[in-house]
């Protein structure tokens, strides 16, 4: 076995994840996509499209992953985390145009859809597809916390989006097929019709919400108050260590989040004196954050603090 497949099969390697929701999609499009036309149903056919769509998503985050887990090299010194973003964010734009494009194709053709043939194949594969999104859902939520990346937390709630569209096709089937055998066949067919356009709409609540996330990561937006009040609390840990804290400034790529802090210490510390404060609040940071990537710059005081000879430094006396 070489290198390449053992990573691919390794549930150590977040990339066996990728290629575990490719091989879904693929399965889910190519039975949704048949079973949809040859029972005639819209809302099947609809959620095989979307699985389809998927497939070319799970090829994205194929392509993200294996490039945003590589090291930092003397190319890319902040290492490749934002291939993750850039990815996430092809792969939500790219959703958005299709499904777009998709629910137009649906409205279309509602008119020109004939009555379901057999509503319980369908339903048996629905429930099938709906037990393997759900898996493969929980799956991906574990995994996206374990190796902590954003591309895997948007894969994963794909896969629980899916899931809910799945059981509202299946209610929508059973529906259809309760109104089929009361002779209401329209009623049948319109209740198809809405629950392909339904389905669409809920589809596209994780690609606008993903897509934003990945602008902003993209755009080295600062980091949310949550986490720069959590940074500041290690600061203010440690405000006996420093003359004066100036900012901090905080952003993200990929799983790594990059912090960093300017205080300004006495100007006659040496740095060895510096290193070990420096080194105590970058740990303080990292047990908070375990991806955090923590740099303190320090600059010397103006002297401000000595007055006739004498040094009033806060630090020095808070050390004394």
């Amino acid at each position: 076995m070489n290198f390449s497949l053992q990573k691919i099969l390794s549930r150590r390697s977040p990339v066996s994840s990728a290629y575990i929701s490719l091989i879904a999609c693929v399965f889910l499009a190519l039975l949704g996509i048949a079973l949809g036309v040859v029972e005639s149903s819209l809302a099947v056919r609809t959620n095989g499209i979307v699985a389809a769509i998927d497939i070319v998503n799970s090829l994205v985050l194929v392509a993200a992953v294996n490039r945003s887990i590589r090291s930092p090299d003397y190319i890319f010194n902040y290492g490749y985390g934002k291939y993750e973003a850039l990815g996430l964010l092809l792969s939500a734009m790219m959703l958005l145009v299709t499904l777009g494009f998709t629910m137009y194709q649906a409205i279309v053709d509602w008119k020109q859809v004939n009555t379901v043939q057999s509503y319980p194949i369908l339903m048996a594969f629905t429930v099938v597809s709906l037990i393997v999104m759900m898996y493969i859902a929980r799956v991906q939520t574990r995994r996206a916390v374990r190796f902590d990346m954003p591309m895997l937390n948007y894969d994963a709630d794909m896969w629980k989006t899916d899931s809910l569209i799945e059981a509202f096709v299946l209610i929508g089937l059973a529906a259809g097929w309760i109104l089929t055998e009361m002779k209401f066949k329209n009623a049948a067919r319109f209740v198809d019709g809405i629950s392909a356009v339904v389905l669409l709409l809920i589809a596209l609540r994780v690609p606008i919400k993903h897509g934003r996330e990945a602008i902003n990561q993209l755009l080295d937006k600062t980091l949310s108050e949550t986490i720069q009040f959590d940074i500041l609390a290690v600061v203010a840990e440690n405000f006996t260590n420093f003359c004066e804290f100036k900012t901090v400034h905080s952003r993200q790529s990929g799983k790594d989040i990059f912090v960093e802090i300017d205080v300004v210490m006495p100007y006659d510390y040496t740095f060895e004196q510096a290193y070990p404060i420096e080194q105590q609040i970058k740990a303080a940071i990292k047990e908070k954050f375990p991806t955090a990537i923590p740099r303190m710059y320090v600059v010397p005081c103006g002297r401000e603090c000595i007055k006739d000879g004498v040094c009033y430094c806060p630090m020095k006396q808070a050390h004394s």
